[in-house]
């Protein structure tokens, strides 16, 4: 018999919160609202009951949050030699994520060429403020 704990609802709400940060802070940066609207109905990072392998354990969050928070840290800080650098660590939390349900089908040479099309204002971006004038 193999007791394992169960995640928090709170940690739940963190992978939420991390999947759309990678939507509203990180993937408008690379890409235009086009593509983005693509990848949504493509449910990139966003496992449907068909294909989540996640089963809420505490270790399992736990590992969909680093690698979620690796890949945003690359993607945001990272210049384009860094990124070369870490191909490998982002190819390697790619497939953590995939081995949940969390599918991400770009590589890092994606990120490295799709900065070109991005729109200088995107519906997917965080508004500075609260307030609509």
């Amino acid at each position: 018999m193999k007791i394992v704990s169960a995640s928090t609802n709170e940690q739940e709400q963190f992978i939420e919160e991390l999947v759309e940060e990678m939507y509203k802070e990180v993937f408008p940066i690379y890409f235009s609202d086009e593509t983005i609207v693509k990848l949504e109905k493509m449910s990139v990072l966003k496992p449907t009951e068909e294909t989540i392998i996640y089963n809420g354990t505490l270790k399992e969050a736990f590992e969909i949050m680093s690698s979620l928070q690796t890949l945003i840290a690359v993607l945001k800080q990272a210049d384009e030699e860094e990124k070369q650098k870490y191909a490998g660590l982002y190819d390697r939390n790619r497939e953590i994520l995939r081995s949940y349900g969390y599918n991400l089908p770009l590589n890092m040479s994606d990120f490295l060429t799709a900065g070109i099309e991005r729109d200088l204002f995107s519906c997917y971006t965080r508004s500075a403020n609260n307030y609509l004038i």
